[in-house]
């Protein structure tokens, strides 16, 4: 019988798939669009919205963040984000059959850990454990410490490196609205996830995090800037996993070994890829823009 966390570690995967099209599919449309700015959401949005491409990959991305949500319904935080962070794999590949570009040194070799880190995690899955508690005020302090060192990233860093910064800052926003979210899935009846604070800590983060990501697509380094973002996000997510929510690592001295020799496979491997996945999606609005009139 398939248990939950199964079904968690399947949407996930999912998830993986919707999000990384969505993302070169993004950015080929953000190519045409004004200049993301937060201060004007709407003329922002309403610029991106007029591209078909944008529109098409935000759709799929939309798609994407449910399933997600749904995985962190079913499976625990941490078990979720490495399966996400897994989707890196799909980039050589991409890569390889859609821009027919050959894979660089070491990304190979970096699909491969990440598979076999991905395999090592599915090992003595169990079912308990998707709605771990936690403590408000520690969610409240984690929330409070990543939102207040992301905001000081994107007001504080100026000149050459600003884009970096703001890469790591949407990195940021996106752990913690994970980490919000997953508190949500915890909370029974459409009345309860409404009056929840959770829920809208979530969508503010994800807010944030999505014209960070949006800006870092335009900027002259997305290479560098989706990596940094992918890392940050990776890292603070899981980490609160363990620290917040207090996410099992085995049941047995040595499946809570393999999974953490699996989880810093994860970090590796996601941080190998994600020069990768950003490099695709930068080559993309050419190939994609190509034909259109």
């Amino acid at each position: 019988m398939v248990n939950q966390t199964s079904i968690g570690i399947g949407l996930a995967i999912c998830a993986a798939v919707a999000l990384n099209a969505s993302y070169l599919m993004q950015h080929a449309g953000s190519s045409t669009a004004a200049a993301i700015d937060p201060r004007k959401p709407i003329a922002t949005l309403a610029s991106l919205l007029r591209s078909r491409i944008w529109l098409a990959g935000g759709a799929i991305g939309v798609s994407g963040w449910v399933l997600h949500i749904g995985a962190m319904r079913e499976a625990p935080l941490s078990l979720v984000q490495a399966f996400v962070a897994g989707g890196l794999a799909l980039t050589a590949p991409m890569a390889a059959i859609g821009l027919r570009r050959r894979p660089a040194p070491g990304e190979t070799q970096a699909v491969v850990v990440m598979v076999v880190a991905l395999v090592l995690l599915s090992i003595g899955l169990a079912g308990g454990g998707r709605h771990a508690s936690f403590e408000p005020w520690a969610l409240g302090v984690a929330l409070a410490l990543l939102a207040g060192g992301a905001a000081v990233l994107a007001a504080a860093w100026a000149g050459g490196h600003r884009a970096l910064a703001i890469g790591v800052a949407g990195g940021l926003l996106d752990g913690a609205a994970d980490m919000a979210l997953k508190a949500v899935t915890g909370v029974h009846g459409a009345g309860a996830v409404l009056a929840s604070p959770w829920l809208y800590a979530g969508l503010a983060c994800t807010a944030g995090a999505f014209f960070a990501f949006q800006r870092g697509l335009q900027s002259a380094r997305p290479v560098a800037v989706i990596a940094l973002m992918t890392a940050a996000t990776n890292v603070s997510s899981i980490v609160g996993a363990f620290v917040v929510f207090g996410d099992p690592l085995g049941r047995t001295p040595l499946l809570a070994a393999t999974h953490a020799l699996a989880f810093a496979l994860v970090f590796v491997a996601a941080w190998r890829l994600a020069p990768a996945q950003a490099g695709l999606a930068a080559s993309g609005p050419t190939s994609a823009a190509s034909p259109a009139p």
